[in-house]
């Protein structure tokens, strides 16, 4: 895909919607076998819509300081690790 096509996860999804919407949608769909993947443009789009946000979240993480990156680490973990406990007694 071109580089004038892309997602920059610098900027924000809503800022890159007219991208989304008229080049890389329809790139897909041209791409995707309908009969294997019956998939619909809402579907697409959330999905791009998710993996933008999490890289842009990653992306936004790597630019804090360590001392913040490791304290948010330790939260991300313990929160993990309660969601195991919560699922093992159930």
């Amino acid at each position: 895909m071109p580089e004038n096509s892309k997602l920059n996860v610098d900027e924000t999804f809503e800022s890159q919607k007219q991208i989304v919407t008229t080049k890389i949608i329809p790139a897909l769909l041209k791409v995707i076998d309908p009969e294997t993947y019956p998939i619909g443009e809402g579907i697409l789009y959330e999905m791009i819509h998710q993996r933008h946000r999490h890289q842009r979240e990653e992306a936004l993480r790597k630019t804090k300081t360590t001392d913040a990156q490791a304290k948010e680490s330790k939260r991300r973990h313990k929160n993990s690790r309660r969601k195991e406990v919560i699922y093992q007694s159930v």
